[in-house]
């Protein structure tokens, strides 16, 4: 089948061959970069002159950084943190988009059937800003505030403070990691997604560049062969799982099978394609919140490559 489809597109203009461009994941390798290792697999990247190399960050903090530092080519990061970045003036922009839906949930144990269950309640968060502005946001759908729960920082071991019953609910997981986890373990627990509750929807994960970079012809390229990888997943979720799992046995878990259907249809189609009514929503969320602080143009921390003039 890879044959196939190579053939199919080795009509692709392409760059100079093998042009090296360094993606720092957000997170180790899950079914949430099937769409890059797709793109790997059936020569996508390859087709369009791209030499890409992934990298788990020993700090899931740190690729944003390292983008800004010139040590990557691309981070996958996130849009909630996006508008905090750019107030804080460091020179990255948005020119993809991995996942275009949220991922974040607010998990709680099975006994909180509601929102307005939570007064007087313990919630963790793993990261304070954006976690504490959604929760807030959440809070006040049910007429409460965060100064009705208390919050506790427990950093990425959410599920082990939940197993654990240090808190009651925390907020931060994700739903087609932490959630499907519990409930494979036989953990009932209730659900409630922000975006369903006050909080904007926004992109999960996206690409950063530099801001110097952000129009370069590569960027294009990776974009281009990305969408093209991304179909031939759709097409073939099957062929590029088990190929993952070669190259990755770890991957080879019910829980990141489980994942990996969960993530499909998530996955961007148009990964370029910047939705500018989402994005100025999502800034005006976190001015309301106080996560930003200055009144800066979607364009200068948000960009589509197939627009050679910007937003």
């Amino acid at each position: 089948m890879m044959a196939l489809v190579a053939c199919a597109l080795m009509t692709q203009p392409a760059l100079a061959a093998g042009q090296p461009v360094t993606v720092v994941l957000d997170w180790f390798l899950n079914a949430d970069h099937a769409s890059l290792l797709a793109a790997q697999y059936s020569g996508a990247f390859a087709r369009h002159g791209l030499d890409v190399r992934l990298i788990a960050p020993a700090d899931p903090g740190s690729p944003p950084r390292l983008v800004a530092a010139g040590q990557a080519d691309l981070a996958v990061s996130y849009q909630a943190q996006l508008g905090m970045l750019a107030d804080q003036d460091i020179p990255l922009v948005r020119v993809g988009t991995l996942i275009d839906t949220p991922l974040n949930v607010l998990i709680t144990g099975a006994d909180i059937h509601g929102l307005a269950e939570l007064k007087g309640k313990t919630i963790g968060i793993s990261m304070p800003g954006v976690d504490d502005a959604s929760l807030d946001a959440m809070l006040h759908s049910v007429g409460l505030g965060v100064n009705d729960v208390r919050q506790v920082n427990v950093n990425f071991q959410l599920e082990q403070a939940l197993i654990s019953h240090a808190v009651d609910g925390v907020i931060g997981a994700v739903r087609t990691y932490e959630l499907l986890d519990l409930q494979q373990k036989g953990i009932r627990v209730s659900a409630f997604y922000p975006e369903e509750h006050g909080v904007p929807i926004s992109d999960e994960l996206i690409f950063l560049a530099a801001r110097a970079h952000g129009h370069d012809t590569w960027v294009k390229a990776f974009m281009e062969a990305l969408a093209e990888g991304t179909n031939t997943l759709i097409n073939h979720p099957d062929t590029i799982l088990a190929q993952a799992i070669h190259d990755h046995p770890e991957l080879d878990t019910p829980l990141n099978r489980a994942a990996w259907q969960a993530t499909l249809p998530r996955l961007c189609k148009q990964p370029a394609l910047l939705n500018r009514p989402r994005y100025e929503a999502f800034a005006a969320f976190l001015h309301a919140h106080g996560l930003m602080t200055h009144d800066i143009a979607l364009g200068q921390y948000a960009l589509d490559p197939s627009d050679p003039a910007g937003p």
